[in-house]
């Protein structure tokens, strides 16, 4: 059986690998959002491109074709850009949630080492009462010879 002050070390071990993952997990999802950031910048920038391109089509007015091939290609990449969002929203929520367990594991992490440095304090002092108690019997049969 493990001894109380193991048992809140343990306690406080588990919360740390257990932070230690949640960490690693959440600057994966930070990446990704900022992977995700970068796809949809991508996409306004060709976007940009492509209703540029159309305005100095228009007016030098090309083929309809061309212009309403132009026109899909700008729906689509919309539609990237919308489900690209989604994403998006989903990783931040995903963020959100991790925020909020490793606040928890934290405030976890914090309890068990303020019992466990509490419970090294009582033994501390239980220590040095056996010490005292020891001393204060050494000295009284110390005392007790003298006067034989």
């Amino acid at each position: 059986m493990m001894s109380k002050k193991n048992i809140w070390k343990t306690l406080a071990d588990k919360e740390t690998a257990t932070l230690a993952k949640l960490c690693q997990s959440r600057e994966a999802l930070s990446m990704e959002r900022k992977r995700l950031d970068a796809r949809i910048a991508d996409i306004d920038s060709y976007v940009f491109e492509y209703t540029a391109g159309l305005k100095q089509e228009s007016d030098i007015e090309f083929g309809f074709k061309k212009i309403n091939d132009k026109m899909n290609m700008i729906t689509q990449l919309m539609t990237a850009r919308g489900d690209l969002e989604v994403f998006k929203k989903g990783c931040d929520e995903a963020l959100g949630a991790l925020a909020h367990k490793i606040s928890n594991h934290q405030a976890e992490l914090l309890k068990f080492n303020k019992v466990r440095e509490s419970q090294n304090k009582e033994y501390i002092v239980r220590l040095n009462k056996q010490e005292d108690k020891e001393l204060d019997a050494l000295a009284l049969s110390n005392f007790m010879s003298a006067m034989k």
